[in-house]
C-alpha cells in the first residue's frame, strides 16, 4: 500500500513536469514552422538528392522514389525538436516565436538564405585567394 502510495505522488509530481515539456514541444514545433526551418531543409534535401542523382546515375530512380517518401518534413520536425529542447528554454522559445512573428523577424526568415548562399560563395572565393597566396609563398620558398 505504501508503495502504492508513492508511486501515486510520483506520478502527480510528474505530471506538470510532462506537460510543460508537452507544451515546450509544441511551442518549438510553432517555432520551427514560423521560421520555415523544415522548409528550408527540404529544400536542401531536394538541392542535394539532385546532386546525388546526376553524380550516381547507378543509383535507381525507385531509391530517390522511397527516400522521399520516408524522409518528409513531419520526420525532420520531430528529430529537431530535441536539439531546440536541448538549447533553449520553454520561455526563450515562446520568445523566438514572438521575435520571428515580428517584421524584423519575418525580414531574417527571407533573408537568411540569401545571407547564407551569399556568404558561401563569398567563403568559396576567399578561400580560392587565400589558397593561391599560400601556394605562392611556398612556391617562393622552395617548399613545393
Amino acid at each position: 500500500m505504501k508503495t502504492i502510495f508513492l508511486l501515486l505522488v510520483a506520478f502527480v509530481l510528474c505530471c506538470p513536469a510532462f506537460a510543460q515539456d508537452n507544451a515546450k514541444t509544441k511551442d518549438i514545433k510553432k517555432l520551427l514552422e514560423v521560421t520555415g526551418a523544415a522548409d528550408l531543409a527540404m529544400q536542401a534535401l531536394q538541392t542535394n538528392m539532385q546532386t546525388l542523382k546526376s553524380s550516381n546515375p547507378n543509383i535507381p530512380t525507385e531509391f530517390f522514389t522511397e527516400f522521399q517518401k520516408e524522409f518528409n518534413a513531419e520526420l525532420l520536425l520531430k528529430s529537431i525538436a530535441p536539439i531546440y529542447d536541448k538549447h533553449y528554454t520553454h520561455d526563450e522559445v515562446k520568445q523566438l516565436i514572438k521575435f520571428y512573428q515580428t517584421p524584423l523577424g519575418k525580414k531574417a526568415i527571407s533573408t537568411m538564405p540569401l545571407i547564407m548562399e551569399e556568404s558561401m560563395e563569398m567563403g568559396q572565393e576567399l578561400g580560392k585567394q587565400v589558397a593561391e597566396k599560400v601556394v605562392k609563398k611556398l612556391q617562393a620558398e622552395g617548399k613545393i
